[in-house]
């Protein structure tokens, strides 16, 4: 098994006796997955590739999650969509609205201002004009 181990290893240089364990315990559980993987199925993959596409797995999860994450930069968006496969809108074509301007349905001579926006169009409504939706959307509806 050390053998087997000490080829493809998880093991970084450190003196803590807790990370040894616990980097045994992934090489360990990484040569039981594969035997378990081959004994289950006719399929047969080298030590690598198997490891890769289980490190892939493991990672995909917390991946995905992290696209979620409003703080995280573009770039680091745009690397885990194309690592990911998944097709998701690119940052660049998120449309933002405006957080505060002037209402769109008073004179410019009151210039109410408005954070509020109509959820259908969102045109910036002041609070005398609000109904959830602007007045043309709800007259639409």
């Amino acid at each position: 098994m050390d053998k087997k181990t000490e080829n493809y290893t998880v093991a970084r240089r450190c003196i803590r006796c807790l990370l040894v364990v616990f980097y045994s315990m992934l090489n360990i559980g990484g040569l039981n997955a594969q035997i378990i993987f081959q004994e289950n199925t006719s399929i047969r993959k080298t030590r690598l590739v198997f490891l890769k596409t289980l490190a892939r797995q493991i990672m995909q999860e917390q991946m995905e999650y992290r696209l979620t994450l409003d703080c995280l930069p573009k770039q680091i968006k745009l690397r885990l969509n194309e690592y990911c496969n998944i097709t998701r809108p690119n940052v660049g074509e998120i449309q933002r609205v405006r957080a505060s301007g002037r209402c769109t349905f008073c004179d410019r001579s009151k210039d109410r201002k408005a954070t509020k926006g109509c959820t259908n169009c969102a045109r910036l409504i002041c609070r005398d004009h609000i109904i959830e939706t602007c007045p043309d959307c709800f007259e639409a509806s």
